[in-house]
C-alpha cells in the first residue's frame, strides 16, 4: 500500500478493469511483473512489461480449485482447459523486445536449506532495518492450523498468514 511506500496500488477486488489501472500506472511498462495467478493473467502480465522487462512466474493460483471440497471431475476439466489456454511466448518477440520470462516452483526449494537460509537472513535484515515493511499479517497459533489453511484455500486472504509453533503469535482461535 501507499503507507508502505508503493507509488500506486491496484486492488483487483474492487472490480472493474484493473489492467487499465495497471497500464495507466506505468504507460511504458514495468521492469518486472511477478505473477502467481497463472493462465488468467499471464498474457496481460507479459504485455505489461517494458522493453527489457522480466516476467517472473511462480504459481498457478487461478488454475487450481479454491477448496479441497471442490476438487471434482469438473475441476479437473477446468484445470485441463487452463493448460490448453496457457500462453506461449514467441522467442522472436522475446529477443526483439529484450523481454524475458522466468519461472520457478517454490516447492523445489524445500531441500535448499542453505539457499533459503541466506534469503531469509537477508529478508530479516531488511525488515529489522525498515527497508522492507510487511503490509498485513494474519497470525494463527499452530492449534488453529486448519483455520489458516481454510483461509488460504478460500482465496480471500490478503497479505501473509503466519502460523506460530511456539504459541508466540496469536490465540489458538485467531480469525482474520
Amino acid at each position: 500500500s501507499e503507507a508502505l511506500g508503493a507509488d500506486v496500488v491496484v486492488d483487483k477486488s474492487r472490480g472493474g478493469d484493473w489492467w487499465a489501472e495497471v497500464r495507466a500506472a506505468a504507460p511504458e511498462g514495468f521492469a518486472a511483473v511477478f505473477d502467481a495467478n497463472g493462465v488468467a493473467t499471464l498474457s496481460d502480465s507479459y504485455e505489461a512489461l517494458a522493453r527489457t522487462g522480466a516476467l517472473v512466474i511462480y504459481g498457478f493460483h487461478t488454475n487450481l480449485p479454491t477448496a479441497a471440497a471442490s476438487l471434482n471431475p469438473l475441476s479437473w476439466l477446468r484445470m485441463a482447459k487452463g493448460l490448453f489456454a496457457m500462453p506461449a511466448f514467441d522467442p522472436m518477440d522475446l529477443v526483439l523486445s529484450s523481454k524475458s520470462v522466468h519461472g520457478f516452483n517454490l516447492s523445489f526449494f524445500a531441500d535448499e536449506h542453505a539457499l533459503v537460509d541466506a534469503y531469509l537472513t537477508q529478508i530479516l535484515k531488511w525488515v529489522e532495518t525498515g527497508q522492507l515493511r510487511v503490509a498485513r499479517v494474519t497470525p494463527f497459533a499452530f492449534e488453529a492450523l486448519p483455520a489458516a489453511h481454510a483461509l488460504i484455500q478460500s482465496g480471500k486472504s490478503v497479505g501473509k498468514i503466519v502460523c506460530a509453533v511456539d504459541g508466540a503469535v496469536g490465540p489458538a482461535a485467531a480469525e482474520p
